[in-house]
């Protein structure tokens, strides 16, 4: 087992959610990603059955509203830095 102490590094910050969850610019680049990838995933994934196509509306859908929030909430942390 290693110490818990060697874990970190002085002077280096952690690649953590966390600390991404607090940049605007991280957040609104993982806000297009999801835009994206929910819009091709729409536009070009024709599964054959309909348990399948409704899988990937259903995903497209989750994928746009997340890239809705993420954007909002950079724009707002944009905005008070």
């Amino acid at each position: 087992m290693v110490p818990v102490y060697r874990l970190s590094v002085p002077g280096v910050i952690p690649m953590l959610l966390a600390s991404r969850l607090q940049d605007s610019n991280a957040l609104i680049a993982a806000g297009q990603f999801c835009l994206v990838v929910g819009i091709l995933a729409q536009r070009f994934v024709h599964p054959p059955t309909d348990f399948l196509q409704g899988l990937v509306a259903g995903l497209s859908g989750v994928l746009i509203g997340v890239s809705i929030v993420f954007n909002v909430r950079g724009l707002v942390l944009g905005r008070r830095s």
